[in-house]
């Protein structure tokens, strides 16, 4: 389990067999408030580390940084998937997609206002616009823009994944989460009520929904029948 301190500006590795910290990495760590993610793939740890606009590529093997990747400024939302680490910038509207194997940035392609979160799945990259109420699809061989779903008047703040053939996308108002259909971009269910801000996972049994000012973690059994 890998896990950002954002006090102490180092990520931490956690074993879960043990439930005991094994080590600590000094890398920095670009947003201090806790609004980034830690994400794993090609063999590397991915995270963010300098406002400034950087992503440090951290081995497993050795827990040392091994590359550390120019990226836009505020570029603090990750996901790996479709063989590429993606990178949103909310400050510069960006997303960069950054090729694993020369450790930096391949392409990029604009966005909607005050993008966050992102999930790579069901066949594109998609994003929260969160001020403009909307999820972009992004074609991940392309890097280009795709489609986009009107969802609400804004997504403050939230989080997405995707999974069955769906995005599923946590919410802040009007509802607990949204599910969108992956291929034809229509809304299939609205669930739950407003319960501040928090995550998503899914899973092929269930949805995982937490809300973090209000300390609490719903689980949603059967996304087939949530979302048919």
């Amino acid at each position: 389990l890998w896990v950002a301190d954002c006090d102490a500006k180092m990520l931490t590795r956690v074993d879960v067999r043990m439930t005991r910290i094994t080590a600590t990495i000094a890398t920095g760590v670009a947003s201090v408030d806790g609004e980034m993610n830690v994400v794993a793939g090609a063999g590397a740890v991915w995270l963010a580390t300098a406002a400034r606009g950087e992503i440090s590529r951290i081995d497993p093997a050795s827990n040392r940084v091994v590359a550390r990747i120019a990226v836009a400024p505020g570029s603090n939302y990750l996901a790996f998937g479709h063989g590429a680490l993606w990178a949103v910038s909310s400050s510069s509207n960006l997303i960069q997609k950054i090729d694993p194997a020369r450790n930096r940035v391949a392409g990029s392609a604009r966005l909607g206002r005050q993008p966050g979160f992102l999930a790579a799945g069901e066949g594109a990259v998609w994003v929260q616009e969160q001020a403009d109420g909307t999820v972009a699809r992004v074609d991940p061989a392309t890097v280009k823009v795709s489609g986009r779903i009107k969802v609400d008047a804004s997504l403050m703040y939230g989080d997405i994944d995707t999974g069955g053939g769906k995005v599923w996308l946590r919410t802040t108002a009007g509802q607990s989460f949204v599910v969108i259909d992956a291929t034809t971009l229509a809304i299939r269910a609205r669930l739950g009520i407003p319960s501040g801000s928090g995550a998503i996972r899914y899973t092929p049994t269930g949805i995982w929904t937490s809300a973090h000012d209000r300390h609490s973690l719903s689980w949603w059994p059967d996304p087939g029948r949530i979302a048919p």
